[in-house]
């Protein structure tokens, strides 16, 4: 009697606890964020990509250059890395690949939106386009798959031209405005052609 008890009381624990695993299916997709800064970055700046680091290559776009990571260069290209960690190749071909631990890291990451967790950025002086605005340009747009390849080579006049259109950009954070395609903008990136703008596009 005391053993059919027993058996009775294990069952039912188990019960209990099944369904309560089941009816709180959001704590178990509340999966950790994974962190863009801390973990994909320097996945991305070592390893599969070390052509694109420290002047390594001279047509791939640089995403580091020893202490210096170009932020906006990683995530400007989410739509090229989305494509090689979900079954893709390396967009420059040749046999280079992540490790199947990191694809499942960035994967993961871009499943959650692909964002830039660093803190904010606040942008105070004078922003000027060859001081501030130039840099982004080309660590971040220029390159053979970018602008001055595939795309127009853009400079200070085409910018002030398109003003319209970098309005749009940075309002949206890149997710539209750009004719290329949805690019995601760190904050400092955003802040500082915002300003640029605002302060009437100085050379």
């Amino acid at each position: 009697m005391n053993k059919k008890l027993l058996i009775a009381v294990l069952v039912s624990t188990l019960t209990i606890v099944v369904s309560s695993c089941y009816n709180n299916k959001t704590d178990v997709l509340a999966l950790p964020k994974v962190s863009f800064r801390q973990e994909v970055v320097p996945i991305i700046t070592s390893g599969a990509c070390g052509c694109h680091n420290n002047g390594q290559g001279q047509r791939a776009v640089q995403f580091s250059h020893y202490d210096t990571v170009f932020y906006d260069a990683i995530l400007s290209r989410v739509s090229l890395f989305s494509s090689w960690v979900n079954g893709g190749i390396h967009p420059g071909a040749g046999a280079i690949d992540f490790e199947p631990n990191e694809k499942i890291m960035i994967k993961k990451w871009i499943e959650q939106g692909a964002k830039d967790d660093a803190p904010g950025c606040t942008v105070t002086g004078t922003i000027k386009y060859t001081t501030n605005i130039l840099p982004i340009y080309t660590s971040s747009c220029k390159g053979s798959t970018c602008h001055g390849g595939i795309a127009i080579a853009l400079d200070y006049s085409k910018l002030v031209a398109d003003k319209s259109i970098l309005t749009t950009m940075m309002g949206s954070g890149g997710s539209s405005g750009h004719p290329g395609g949805a690019l995601s903008l760190s904050a400092c990136t955003i802040n500082t052609i915002q300003q640029w703008l605002a302060q009437g596009q100085i050379q």
